[in-house]
């Protein structure tokens, strides 16, 4: 950031408006140069005293300090909300992490489905997806295997022609 850049800033710096993504380098210029410290000392001064005045309080004595201290909360500030939103992801990728093996746990499962007791072989049809009522591909799972149990039977019991009638 440049000196001028750092002038045009520094009302709404004074003024709080200042958005953390500028802030950062705003407060990095200003630590390190004093023609801009200075300027800002300067405008920091008039806004404080001219504050006083319209608000009838005794002038500051010590306006320098002041500043310092509002700079430092700055940038106090600035590294608590980088912490905390660090601590955020951090959470959030916890909790991702332990609901993914909870989800896969206990969402999916897998569906086996037999031939009619008696039989001496025995069908097995596998899938893995949602334990549901309501899920289609289980649905039809269910139906097809509850037409081929029936299906099955009439033929152990003689009721079906190859024409499947």
């Amino acid at each position: 950031m440049d000196c001028r850049t750092v002038l045009k800033l520094n009302e709404q710096y004074l003024a709080g408006e200042l958005p953390d993504s500028v802030l950062a380098e705003y407060l990095d210029h200003i630590e390190n140069c004093e023609s801009c410290m200075d300027n800002l000392m300067t405008d920091y001064s008039i806004t404080k005293a001219i504050y006083q005045i319209n608000h009838n309080q005794d002038f500051s004595t010590d306006y320098s300090k002041e500043l310092y201290l509002q700079l430092a909360r700055s940038r106090q500030s600035l590294v608590r909300k980088k912490r905390n939103a660090r601590y955020r992801l951090a959470i959030a990728l916890g909790l991702m992490a332990l609901s993914i093996p909870l989800m896969a746990g206990s969402t999916y499962g897998k569906a086996k489905y037999y031939l009619p007791e008696g039989s001496k072989e025995s069908l097995r049809l596998s899938y893995y997806g949602l334990v549901d009522e309501e899920d289609p591909v289980m649905q039809t799972i269910r139906e097809l295997n509850d037409e081929a149990v029936i299906k099955l039977r009439q033929l152990s019991q003689g009721g079906v022609t190859d024409d499947g009638r």
